[in-house]
């Protein structure tokens, strides 16, 4: 029996992120909520529980690493992807100890969501 996933994108550029964000909401295991504050998120991740956090590299001032140590604070089950603009390398030192799934593209598209589904279902299957 599958059962929809919650996930969670914490971002300000919702409409830069259309084609990634359609391609998200077109599984029909997904249900997408979009969050635009690092504060909103970390609520957000105590009430709704959900598998999968995708975190902006900066919301609101407030960089993609530090939201991810917040929600990991509130619940250290949740999966984290981040998008980012940095270089796989500088990518990796950063995030060292996060234990963040996946680096997504800062302009991520629809073949971007299926890569994400697709890591998330590998460790959490729906």
């Amino acid at each position: 029996m599958n059962t929809q996933q919650i996930i969670l994108l914490v971002t300000s550029r919702k409409t830069q992120l259309e084609a990634f964000t359609d391609a998200l909401r077109a599984d029909p295991n997904v249900e997408l909520i979009t969050i635009d504050s690092a504060e909103a998120s970390v609520e957000a991740a105590v009430r709704l529980v959900p598998v999968l956090a995708i975190i902006d590299q900066e919301v609101g001032g407030v960089s993609g690493m530090d939201i991810v140590q917040r929600l990991l604070e509130v619940n250290a089950f949740i999966y984290t992807a981040m998008l980012t603009e940095m270089d796989e390398a500088l990518f990796h030192e950063r995030s060292e100890g996060l234990g963040i799934l996946s680096e997504v593209a800062f302009q991520p598209g629809q073949k971007d969501a299926i890569d994400l589904l697709t890591k998330l279902r590998e460790v959490a299957p729906a």
